[in-house]
């Protein structure tokens, strides 16, 4: 379009222009592609009534764009040159995450020669709007994209309306970084969580043949345990024993299936038990501990085992307990300080060097001793 047809401009504008959204603003305008070099992202030429100014973010047809170039005002129009945000990008600072719609290119193109710049390989320019927010951004500050972290070596704030920000390949921090959702330093922050679910029936129970038993799970957090956790419960077989999700299983036909348990929102998480339907009459026993999973240096704590019969609990059996480091080694890096009935008391040692390694508290039926159950114990530095 040339300056001799900016009287007609509201013609164009009823009869091509698009709709759009210039800062959340609809309005029309009219939008074609870029003739000239620049082709290294999706560039468009933009010409609206309205004032366009660079930086100003633009959605159209379902994306968002950002003017990049100068604007060209005339009499009647503005003119900009805008390209694709084809990224949004997470910048953390001390734990506020802002996401950022970015233009992020591996080459840029020079004002001086007019001709394409090739970046070095792992460096990439990432053009953001300068606003309240970009203006808090940082050098060193790192970043996630496609699960790749960059951190910003240069910043550019001499063209009003954008900041451009050069980035080069850093290295992936795998104590703080959420690599899967692309947020650098998250966990430097925020409290990672690590889930866990336990069966206490162990890893085989037996459930008597046109009979139901309940199956006990328990849901931790960090080694903390979860109130009223949301649970799903699947049969390999529902024709040989059914289980509802409130876990209580039914045996139906003699024989063999896995129970698997999932942590609904997390199912990832799970644990699966191998159930056997069995004639009644005869006593089939199994054990579990419950207890804290951690203990830290010097601290005790207790354990009970309970003791059940085709999955029903009882109180007519005993168990002998031992401890053991869980990587074989000796000596045992905690003690067992009292023990009475079903239940026993563990202390861990005082040694620094127990830190990050295990116990395993076993505990045996006296009546049978071929059924044990144990229970793994992390050991944590008091401080």
């Amino acid at each position: 379009m040339t300056r001799s047809l900016e009287p007609m401009l509201d013609f164009f504008l009823r009869e091509k222009g698009e709709l759009v959204h210039i800062n959340s603003v609809k309005q029309l305008a009219l939008i074609r592609d870029a003739t000239d070099t620049i082709q290294m992202t999706d560039e468009k030429i933009i010409r609206a009534a309205t004032p366009l100014h660079t930086g100003d973010i633009v959605d159209y047809r379902y994306e968002r764009y950002l003017i990049t170039s100068q604007v060209d005002p005339n009499e009647q129009s503005c003119r900009g040159r805008m390209k694709k945000c084809n990224q949004r990008l997470a910048l953390n600072r001390d734990g506020q995450v802002k996401w950022f719609d970015a233009v992020v290119e591996a080459r840029t193109f020079s004002t001086e020669t007019g001709k394409v710049i090739s970046m070095p390989d792992g460096n990439i320019m990432v053009t953001v709007q300068d606003n309240a927010d970009t203006r808090g951004i940082r050098l060193s500050q790192r970043f996630y994209m496609t699960h790749q972290p960059f951190k910003i070596v240069g910043m550019d704030r001499t063209m009003n309306g954008i900041i451009q920000l050069s980035c080069t390949l850093d290295s992936i921090n795998t104590a703080y970084d959420d690599v899967e959702n692309n947020i650098a330093d998250r966990w430097k922050y925020e409290i990672a969580h690590t889930y866990a679910l336990h069966i206490h029936q162990g890893t085989i129970a037996h459930v008597p043949l046109n009979e139901t038993i309940q199956l006990n799970v328990t849901a931790t957090d960090n080694g903390n345990e979860i109130a009223n956790p949301a649970i799903t419960y699947i049969s390999s077989d529902p024709n040989v024993i059914s289980v509802d999700q409130e876990g209580r299983v039914m045996g139906i036909a003699l024989g063999q299936v896995s129970i698997t348990v999932k942590l609904t929102y997390h199912p990832t998480i799970l644990s699966t038990i191998e159930m056997r339907v069995v004639e009644t009459g005869t006593h089939i026993y199994s054990i579990a501990i419950t207890g804290i999973p951690i203990l830290k240096t010097g601290q005790s704590s207790s354990y009970v085992s309970h003791i059940y019969d085709h999955g029903t609990e009882v109180f007519n059996q005993s168990v002998e307990w031992s401890l053991r480091n869980q990587d074989g080694s000796t000596p045992i890096m905690g003690s067992i300080t009292a023990s009475t009935g079903n239940s026993v008391t563990v202390k861990a040692g005082s040694s620094s060097g127990a830190d990050n390694k295990a116990l395993v508290l076993t505990a045996t039926l006296v009546s049978d001793p071929s059924i044990t159950i144990e229970k793994t114990i992390s050991l944590k530095n008091l401080f």
